[in-house]
Parts: structure tokens; sequence; C-alpha cells
């Protein structure tokens, strides 16, 4: 039970941390799970101003392999300040931390709601069951909880959150392993 709420915890400051993050927030950080699933990399460009104008002066590829890549606009390199490099480099690398950590989002995401419908049902089933056994009689007991709706949807409940658990865990597994055995994206 404990390590069930430290998880939850877990998973939680999880969510809260991407929701503070360098790239959008949660929504953005949905959006990298989805493209590292799809796409097998994730793109993360940072934009500075150079001689000719607004440019992409950084871009990271983070592959679902594992393999990441790292382009400088040689311009820029050249003309900019050692203080404004510094700081778009430092954010350019928080952005890319940030990106990566959309997978685990996704995952937390996952258990979550997984572990808020088990506690539903759990509660209700739970509550449903103390009525039933205090107001039932006891030759009768089986009878009076088999045919309870209240427990019957409780219980459905708790086996559709064990059954959706199973199968988020078994799509996700899915999509990386689709990912990994793909030929690498396009830069």
């Amino acid at each position: 039970m404990f390590a069930w709420l430290t998880a939850s915890i877990a998973d939680i400051k999880t969510l809260r941390e991407s929701w503070n993050s360098v790239r959008g927030g949660w929504s953005a950080a949905r959006q990298d799970a989805a493209e590292l699933l799809a796409h097998r990399r994730i793109l993360v460009d940072t934009q500075a101003m150079t001689p000719a104008g607004m440019q992409t002066v950084l871009r990271t590829r983070v592959r679902l392999t594992g393999d990441t890549e790292t382009d400088i606009l040689r311009g820029w390199l050249d003309t900019a300040a050692p203080a404004a490099m510094g700081s778009s480099v430092s954010d350019h690398f928080r952005a890319v931390a940030a990106a990566i950590a959309g997978f685990a989002v996704a995952a937390s995401m996952e258990r979550l709601i997984v572990r808020v419908i088990l506690l539903v049902g759990s509660l209700v089933s739970a509550v449903t069951l103390v009525l039933k056994l205090v107001r039932a009689e006891p030759s009768r007991l089986i009878e009076t909880l088999l045919g309870d709706r209240a427990l019957l949807i409780a219980l459905g409940l708790m086996l559709f959150g064990v059954l959706l658990r199973i199968i988020l865990r078994w799509r996700l597994r899915a999509m990386f392993r689709r990912g990994l055995s793909g030929s690498p994206a396009g830069s």
C-alpha cells in the first residue's frame, strides 16, 4: 500500500514538473512524447539573433534509440557574444531535457489514471459491501451480495482499471518497440 502511494506521489511530482517545464508545460510534454513515438525522434530548436536576422542557431535531435545530435549554426558561433551564447546554449539544453521527459510524463499520466479508477472502484465497493453486510440477513448474505448492482458495477470498475492498465502498458511498449525496429527518422 505504501509503495503504491509513494509511486503515485512520484507520478504527481513528475506531472507537476512537466507543467512548469521550459518547453511549454504539460501539453508540450505530451506532444514531445507523441513525436518521439511517431517519428522516433524529437527536434528541439533554439532561435537567436544573427547578422542575417532571427535564425535557428541550435537544433538537437534526440532519437528513440538514444542517439543525440546537436547542430550549431557556424555564423552564430563566430559572431555571437559569449554571454548571449552561454544563455542560449543553457536554455536550449534545458529544453532538450524537458523534451526527453515527455515520455516519462506520458507513463506517469497512464499510471495515475488507472490508479484513480482503481481507487474509486475500491472505495465504492468497500462502502457498498459494508452497507450490505450491515443490512443483510445472515441466511441470505451471498444472494444479497450477488444481486447488488452497485457492488457489481464497482467491481466491474476495478476490473476495468486493471484491464486498462494492461492495455495501455501493452500499447506503449508496442509503440516503443515499433519505434526501435523502424528505420531512423529523417532529420
